[in-house]
C-alpha cells in the first residue's frame, strides 16, 4: 500500500499510539486520530497493512534525515535533532517485529545500517568490538526514549539532544 494515499497526521498518530501500546487495534488508531474505523480499514485492511505503512513512512524520514546528515557541519548531531520528532518512528522499526514479513521492509531498514555507522564513525573513534547493528539499535533506542520522555513532559525539546548525544558518544565512542 502507498504511503501516499493516507495523510501524514493519520500516519503520525498511528506510530505515536503503537509507540505506546503496541497492540493497539485498528479501532484505537482510528479513534485517537479522530476518523472512523471504516475510513481507516478502506486504507489498511489489515492492523499488518497499517503497521507496513508506518514502517514505510518511519522509512521515507530516516532516509531522508540520513541523506542530508552528512552534509552540516556536525552530521551525528544534525541527524539525532531531524530524527527526534519521529520518535515514534524508531520504535515502530525494532519492536514490532511482523513488520519485517514484508521484505521491502526489510530490504530498506538493512540498507539503513551502513550509512547511519558511517555518521557515527566520523563523530569518532567506535570501540572495537562494536558492530554496526548495535550502533544503530542503540541510537534509536536513545531517540526514541527522549522522544517518550518529551511526550510525558519529562525533558525539554531543547535538552534531549544533548542528552542522547552525550550518552551516546560517551557509552559507544572514545574520544
Amino acid at each position: 500500500m502507498s504511503v501516499q494515499l493516507v495523510s501524514a497526521p493519520v500516519l503520525d498518530i498511528a506510530a505515536a499510539v503503537l509507540a505506546k501500546d503496541p497492540a493497539a487495534s485498528l479501532g484505537q488508531i482510528a479513534l485517537a486520530a479522530g476518523i472512523g474505523r471504516t475510513t481507516l480499514h478502506k486504507q489498511f485492511a489489515t492492523r499488518h497493512d497499517l503497521l507496513v505503512g508506518v514502517a514505510s513512512r518511519a522509512l521515507d524520514i530516516s532516509e531522508s534525515v540520513i541523506a542530508a546528515a552528512p552534509a552540516d557541519a556536525d552530521p551525528l548531531r544534525r541527524m539525532v535533532v531531524d530524527l527526534l520528532p519521529f520518535g515514534a518512528y524508531l520504535t515502530l522499526l525494532t519492536a514490532q517485529p511482523e513488520v519485517f514479513a514484508d521484505d521491502t521492509i526489510t530490504s530498506r531498514t538493512d540498507a539503513l545500517t551502513a550509512p547511519i555507522a558511517a555518521i557515527v564513525g566520523g563523530a569518532g573513534s567506535i570501540r572495537t568490538g562494536v558492530p554496526d547493528w548495535w550502533l544503530v539499535r542503540s541510537l534509536h533506542a536513545l531517540v526514541f526514549t527522549a522522544w517518550e520522555l518529551i511526550q510525558g513532559g519529562w525533558l525539554a525539546p531543547r535538552d534531549a539532544p544533548d542528552l542522547v548525544l552525550s550518552t551516546f558518544t560517551g557509552g559507544v565512542l572514545t574520544r
